[in-house]
């Protein structure tokens, strides 16, 4: 396959993000329909939830086939795909949500806050469960082992 343009792949992973956005919102709606009794609708909604995860999955294969060495590429091999999910878990609760609990509480929204630092700590702990898996894979530590909240559970 030929290499991607940096420009190609970074629209790429835009329209991945756009793609598994939209997967995740008709699994959603067709919770929702289910619950209200349109079980055909709910049906439609996870058909096409599911041919959406198809075309995420293929732009990602695009995405792991056709860079090159000196392109950003996070989707590979199963050691590189646990590492770059140590850093996304890493990103996220280390800056995402606690800037977006932050803005909540600055916002006056105190029970969004809360659920936004539950997922802080729900990171945290994927972030510790992913390292773990990286160290038993590789023999080497993707991150300084982060401490399990009080509470927080192994999702």
């Amino acid at each position: 396959m030929a290499h991607l343009s940096d420009g190609l792949a970074a629209d790429l992973r835009s329209a991945i993000a756009a793609e598994a956005t939209a997967a995740l919102r008709y699994t959603y709606f067709a919770q929702i329909a289910e619950v209200e009794g349109h079980t055909e609708i709910g049906q439609l909604f996870t058909e096409l939830a599911e041919s959406t995860r198809c075309v995420v999955h293929g732009h990602l294969d695009v995405l792991r086939d056709a860079t090159t060495p000196g392109q950003r590429n996070d989707i590979g091999d199963t050691p590189l795909n646990v590492a770059s999910a140590v850093v996304g878990a890493l990103q996220d609760a280390g800056e995402l949500y606690p800037r977006l609990a932050s803005s909540a509480h600055a916002e006056g929204h105190a029970d969004v806050a809360s659920w936004l630092t539950t997922l802080t700590a729900l990171k945290k702990r994927h972030t510790a469960r992913f390292d773990m898996a990286l160290t038993n894979l590789t023999g080497t530590s993707g991150t300084a082992p982060l401490p399990t909240p009080h509470g927080a559970t192994d999702d």
